[in-house]
């Protein structure tokens, strides 16, 4: 089993497609409390976004999404969100095996410090292909409508998308 702290953005992004529990036969979920807030924050919206955040959370309250409380170091916080520093901080324990986030504002400075690998949201649909999963179209496909959903075209985040899968 794979252990993936994950940040809001890359669960979002992920549960557009239903993914998370898919993928969470082959990885355990990690979020902090800071996640879970902002999961609820984007719940109340009545949009893609706001569906995608209420699956996640029943995913958290079925135990699926493991929620974990560490508050975030005052140097994480001065240098992104509080979710992001308390997955940050999280990830220093040395027990998880990656950090997903498509937050591009965040990810130069987690990549940066952190001492676990960094990556988007579109390593787990990769690892899903890899293990057959999904197929290479199911999971092109499922990029696809990520990106459109959240507006990742002509962006960072669907350059990074494509590299994913240039084999």
């Amino acid at each position: 089993m794979i252990d993936i702290l994950a940040d809001t953005s890359a669960l979002v992004s992920l549960e557009i497609k239903h993914l998370v529990n898919l993928a969470s036969k082959h990885i355990h979920f990690y979020i902090s409390e800071g996640i879970r807030e902002e999961l609820l924050d984007i719940a109340e919206f009545d949009d893609v976004h706001g569906r995608s955040a209420r699956d996640v959370l029943k995913l958290v309250q079925s135990r699926i999404i493991t929620v974990q409380f560490m508050p975030a170091r005052e140097e994480h916080t001065k240098n992104i969100d509080r979710g992001e520093a308390e997955v940050l901080t999280l990830s220093e324990s040395g027990d998880y095996d990656y950090i997903i986030t498509d937050d591009v504002k965040a990810l130069p400075y987690i990549k940066s410090v952190a001492k676990v690998k960094v990556l988007t949201s579109v390593f787990v649909i990769r690892l899903l292909y890899d293990i057959n999963a999904l197929s290479r179209q199911e999971a092109l496909n499922s990029i696809k409508e990520i990106s459109a959903s959240r507006d990742w075209y002509g962006g960072i985040l669907e350059t990074i998308s494509n590299r994913y899968f240039e084999d």
